[in-house]
């Protein structure tokens, strides 16, 4: 038999984990193509996000603090760590982009779209929840091994026997909103130390 539900504790529980804009910079835009990597070292000085996923046309790699080996083949990309969420996402000859961070983190200045999330929703807030994932792969004699995928090549820029990838989520009216990927670290089972 299941315990009762305890309204008061659940409405202390989401009340206090509410934030919006004094807490929280979501900004977007469009870059193009031509400018991605400028607009990527620009960020780098803004920002301390040293975990990256990049997505080419035919490979994944997860890395820290690279850039992508050539943006003609790259369709999407995530910087992130403890200073914010970086995403590119490809969209024809332009990268459309978003950003999630800690309050009053400006995007670089140069020939980017910019756009200031709160400034068209200044009351909005969210729901904050932080969270953690399991990534793929078990590392054994120095490489990351998954039968899940035979010809995966997994590698992260982590060491570890198994990783998670740290979150947090932003939701709205019981839909997620927002996601920040706060950082890469060794899982444990219940019971390691």
């Amino acid at each position: 038999m299941s315990a009762p539900v305890n309204f008061d504790e659940l409405v202390k529980e989401v009340t206090h984990s509410q934030v919006g804009r004094a807490t929280l910079s979501v900004w977007g835009g469009r870059c193009f193509e031509d400018n991605l990597l400028e607009f990527l070292r620009e960020w780098e000085k803004t920002a301390q996000m040293p975990y990256r996923i990049w997505e080419y046309a035919s490979d994944i790699v997860f890395e820290e603090n690279t850039l992508p080996d050539d943006p003609v083949l790259l369709q999407r990309g995530r910087l992130f760590g403890k200073d914010g969420d970086l995403e590119v996402r490809r969209d024809g000859t332009s990268f459309a982009w978003r950003f999630i961070g800690p309050p009053k983190i400006q995007p670089p200045a140069g020939n980017f779209d910019t756009q200031n999330y709160w400034n068209s929703h200044p009351n909005a807030t969210f729901f904050q929840e932080k969270t953690s994932a399991l990534l793929w792969g078990k590392q054994n004699d120095g490489q990351w091994h998954d039968d899940r995928v035979g010809a995966s090549k997994l590698k992260y820029p982590v060491e570890g026997k198994r990783l998670k990838i740290e979150y947090t989520t932003y939701s709205r009216a019981g839909q997620i909103a927002f996601v920040w990927y706060t950082g890469l670290s060794e899982w444990k089972e219940a019971g390691d130390e």
